[in-house]
């Protein structure tokens, strides 16, 4: 089977150290059982001490973090104590995926970066050229003849993206998207939108700040300087959530979340600008790997939005 991700997804590299967010404090570190029983095996003291930092929850065995909410392996350089003894092979499969997703069909699979990863973003957003689908790989899994959902999933979508990639200004290429995805949403102000976001789990407080340039940031277009970008990141979302449509009458909801990603961040840059005079690809990066982190990255929050995406886009 065929592995597919956009052509910038091998600019990727973990930037360990360097990075402010690291996805090593705050989640839970689950360990699968292929590495559980590694370490469960594993000599030395590196061994004995993972032994000891195991803890075993309703959905698996993760590591108990510390206090702080930091993984007991990540040292205070910023860098994994497992990778820099026994090397990237000894830990487990969440650390080495993350922040790669993936979108499984019967004759293909394909992966993406997530934006809950700073540098993730920062390579997503600022990507120059048509957004495309390459090759990257194969894996062991046998290709099946795909359904006619499956098709019809991948062809919609396709054509979303390209409809965003057309001629135009990216407003009016997004209205065109929507009709063709068959959404058709009330007007709801992002003063409302900033209420329904506020009412739901929150896992970083800074999320809040971010929330709060919503409640005066007004109806404005968004800087003109950030449209590629923000065509970037809408072509991001409907890439990773359209193509989780279980068939075609599941895209509008999907269309319409991917739609409310894109119109909460682009009103988060206007905030900005309105209120300090001024704003940079880094703030658009900032608030897109907040947002992914708070909506992408929690169950209960996505299913929330796209309920009510169901229940407004048609």
């Amino acid at each position: 089977m065929n592995i597919f991700a956009p052509s910038y997804y091998k600019k990727f590299k973990c930037i360990a150290d360097k990075c402010r967010h690291s996805c090593c404090i705050g989640w839970d570190v689950y360990i699968d059982d292929e590495t559980l029983e590694k370490y469960s095996a594993m000599d030395g003291a590196l061994g004995e001490r993972l032994r000891k930092s195991l803890k075993e929850k309703e959905d698996g065995v993760c590591f108990a973090m510390k206090e702080n909410g930091r993984c007991p392996f990540l040292n205070d350089c910023g860098l994994c104590d497992i990778i820099t003894e026994r090397g990237e092979a000894s830990i487990s499969e969440i650390c080495r995926e993350h922040p790669r997703f993936y979108n499984f069909f019967s004759h293909r699979a394909e992966m993406g970066l997530g934006i809950s990863c700073e540098e993730a973003a920062r390579i997503v957003l600022s990507a120059e050229g048509k957004w495309e689908l390459v090759c990257v790989g194969e894996d062991e899994w046998e290709a099946e003849e795909s359904s006619e959902e499956e098709l019809d999933v991948i062809s919609k979508r396709d054509e979303l993206i390209k409809i965003l990639q057309g001629e135009g200004c990216l407003e009016a290429r997004v209205d065109r998207m929507l009709l063709s995805a068959g959404v058709s949403l009330p007007q709801i102000g992002i003063e409302e939108w900033y209420r329904i976001l506020s009412d739901m789990e929150r896992l970083d407080p800074i999320w809040g700040d971010y929330l709060d340039l919503l409640s005066d940031a007004g109806e404005d277009k968004y800087p003109a300087e950030l449209e590629k970008n923000l065509e970037n990141l809408l072509i991001y979302f409907v890439y990773h959530h359209v193509s989780g449509a279980t068939d075609i009458e599941d895209i509008p909801c999907r269309a319409a979340f991917a739609y409310l990603g894109y119109r909460v961040l682009s009103a988060m840059c206007t905030a900005k600008n309105k209120k300090d005079g001024k704003y940079d690809l880094a703030d658009l990066c900032e608030y897109a790997r907040a947002y992914s982190a708070e909506i992408e990255y929690s169950e209960e929050n996505t299913e929330l939005l796209l309920e009510l995406m169901r229940r407004l886009a048609l």
